[in-house]
C-alpha cells in the first residue's frame, strides 16, 4: 500500500499545479479579488486593524489584499502545498480544518469571514455550520463572503465544475443566498463575476455566447445586522447589479434573431416591390415577345447541341441503347447466333464488357402473383400460392 503521507504530499502538489493551470495565476486572482473592495472599504474605516478570517486561504491572495487594506487577517487551508506561497510571503496562515477553527473563534471577534471556492467542497451540513458560525463570530455590520463556480453558466455546470476532483456538488447561488437570509443575516447580495465585459456592450450575441458567456463565477455577500448609520455606508454596493445572467444573454440572442429576420423580410419585400414595378412597366410588356423568342432560341440551341454531340442524355443515344438491348436479348435466345457473335466480339474485350453491362441499369420488374390476405387461405392453397411466387421469382432471375 502507498503510505498515507506520500498520498497527501502528492495530492497537495497536484492541487497547486491544478490551480495554476485551470484556475489562474496568483496575481490574476489577487486582482480579481479587488472586485469586493466596495463592500470592504467602509469596514476598513469602521474597524481599523481588526481581525478577518479566510477559510481555505490557498495561496494567500485575499490575505495579502486584507493586509493592504489595514486589517489583521488569518487563513487556514487543509492543503499544505497550496500554503507554500503563504509561507514564502510570510502571510499569516496555517494548515488545518477551517470550519473547526471557525468554531473556536469568540463571538463578534471578526470583521470578515471569507470562503473563496470552498463551499462547493463542503457537505450541506458543513455549509450550514459555516453560515451559522460566521454569523456568530462577525462584528455588527461584518460580512460573510462566499465565492463559487456559477452553474448558471452551462459550460461551467456541464464540464468545468467537474475538472476539480475534490468538488462535491454544484450549489445554486439562489440556495446559498436563501441560507444566509434564513440563518439571520440582515441583507444578502448576489454577485456574478469574471464575465467578458464586451458581452455587455454587444447588441447582438451568438448562440455560443448564450451557452458559455454567463458569468463563470458567482458570490454571496451577506451582512450582519448593525445600526442604520453604518448600514447606509454599504447601500451603494448592495444596490448595484453585478455580472451577466443567462436570461440577459438569451434575451439579447432572441432580439438579434428577431432583428435579422426583420431585415431579411424587409429585403424580400423590397425585392418583390422591385419585381412588381418591373413586371407592370410598359417596357416589360412590350419586350415580352422578344424574351419569349430568346427563350425558344436558347432551348433549340441547347437541344441541338445535345443531339449533335450525342451526349448520354440525348434521344439518339437512348434510342440506340434500347435497340442494342433488344438485339442482345434476341441473340441470347438463339444459341447459334450467340456463338458467332461471341467469337467475333471476343477480339474486342472492352466492347464486349460494354455490351454485357448495357442493360445492367435496366430494371426488369415481373409482377408477382398477389393475394391480399394469403393467411385466410387453406393450408394447401397457401402452399400452392408460395410455389407460384417462387417460380415467378426464379423466372425473373433467369
Amino acid at each position: 500500500m502507498v503510505d498515507k503521507n506520500v498520498q497527501e504530499f502528492a495530492m497537495s502538489h497536484f492541487y497547486r499545479a491544478f490551480e495554476e493551470r485551470h484556475y489562474a495565476p496568483r496575481e490574476v486572482i489577487k486582482n480579481l479579488r479587488k472586485q469586493y473592495l466596495p463592500f470592504i472599504e467602509p469596514l476598513a474605516k469602521i474597524y481599523v486593524g481588526e481581525p478577518v478570517f479566510d477559510i481555505g486561504c490557498g495561496r494567500g491572495e485575499w490575505l495579502e489584499l486584507m493586509l493592504e487594506m489595514g486589517f489583521s487577517p488569518f487563513g487556514i487551508d487543509l492543503n499544505e502545498g497550496m500554503l507554500q506561497e503563504c509561507y514564502e510571503k510570510k502571510l499569516p496562515a496555517s494548515q488545518g480544518d477551517g470550519i473547526a477553527f471557525l468554531r473556536t473563534l469568540q463571538n463578534e471577534s471578526q470583521v470578515i469571514v471569507s470562503a473563496f471556492h470552498v463551499v462547493e467542497h463542503l457537505t450541506f451540513h458543513d455549509l450550514q455550520c459555516v453560515i451559522q458560525e460566521a454569523l456568530r463570530v462577525l462584528k455588527p455590520g461584518g460580512l460573510l463572503i462566499m465565492e463559487m463556480p456559477n452553474i448558471e453558466n452551462l459550460r461551467v455546470s456541464s464540464s468545468n465544475f467537474y475538472l476539480d476532483p475534490t468538488h462535491l456538488r454544484p450549489i445554486p447561488v439562489t440556495l446559498l443566498s436563501f441560507l444566509t437570509e434564513t440563518f439571520g443575516f440582515t441583507r444578502t447580495k448576489v454577485l456574478r463575476l469574471q464575465e467578458d465585459f464586451n458581452l455587455d456592450k454587444l447588441t447582438q450575441v451568438s448562440l455560443l455566447s448564450v451557452l458559455t458567456g454567463v458569468s463563470p463565477d458567482c458570490a454571496v455577500v451577506a451582512q450582519k445586522k448593525a445600526n442604520q448609520e453604518w448600514l447606509q455606508l454599504f447601500d451603494e454596493p448592495f444596490a448595484k447589479e453585478y455580472g451577466i445572467t443567462l436570461e440577459q444573454l438569451a434575451q439579447k440572442y432572441d432580439t438579434s434573431i428577431s432583428c435579422s429576420i426583420s431585415r431579411l423580410e424587409a429585403r424580400i419585400d423590397n425585392a418583390w416591390q422591385h419585381y412588381y414595378t418591373i413586371a407592370n412597366s410598359r417596357s416589360w410588356k412590350m419586350t415580352f415577345p422578344l424574351r419569349l423568342a430568346g427563350k425558344g432560341a436558347r432551348w433549340i440551341i441547347r437541344r441541338s447541341i445535345v443531339w449533335l454531340s450525342l451526349s448520354p442524355a440525348s434521344r439518339p443515344r437512348r434510342i440506340f441503347r434500347k435497340l442494342l438491348i433488344v438485339l442482345k436479348h434476341k441473340v441470347n435466345v438463339n444459341p447459334k447466333v450467340k456463338r458467332v457473335v461471341l467469337n467475333v466480339f471476343s477480339r474486342f474485350p472492352r466492347l464486349m464488357g460494354h455490351l454485357r453491362n448495357i442493360d445492367k441499369n435496366q430494371v426488369t420488374t415481373v409482377p408477382m402473383f398477389c393475394i391480399q390476405k394469403p393467411e385466410l387461405l387453406s393450408p394447401r392453397a397457401q402452399e400452392i400460392y408460395r410455389d407460384i411466387n417462387v417460380a415467378i421469382e426464379k423466372k425473373s432471375a433467369e
